[in-house]
């Protein structure tokens, strides 16, 4: 896989968050979330607070509807692949997130090939994520 495979999965859960913070997306679009993290999906949050699957999940599915439509956005910036093998990549991006003040995070993210049902066809899964706080 090349950059822009990453970057399109980047971007496609990110507008899922989008509309899901701001109640565009309802109740069964929450199923593109779920099949993208790992079971075993971990997540480094910018103030260093460290969640499992189960824990993100939930805080996903909590925070439905809790910015109005149009007032929230997340631009993805700068997809590198910092290193690639057949079982992991390690992908690095900042996301810079708009609602009222724009904040800004540089994610590095631990992605593994999974096969979807069709055999020549293969998914990228969330494994881990690391965020760090970035200056405006």
């Amino acid at each position: 896989m090349d950059a822009v495979d990453y970057r399109t999965e980047i971007e496609s859960l990110h507008t899922f968050f989008v509309d899901w913070f701001t109640g565009v997306a309802n109740s069964t679009a929450f199923d593109q979330v779920e099949r993208a993290l790992a079971p075993d999906y971990e997540m480094v949050t910018p103030s260093g607070a460290v969640h499992d699957r189960d824990a993100t999940l939930s805080s996903i599915r909590d925070s439905h509807a809790v910015y109005e439509p149009g007032s929230f956005d997340i631009d993805i910036r700068n997809v590198e692949i910092i290193s690639q093998r057949s079982e992991v990549s390690i992908v690095r991006y900042e996301e810079w997130q708009q609602y009222e003040e724009v904040t800004g995070r540089l994610s590095t993210a631990v992605f593994a090939p999974v096969q979807t049902g069709a055999a020549d066809q293969q998914a990228l899964e969330w494994r881990y994520l690391q965020e760090t706080w970035l200056d405006e």
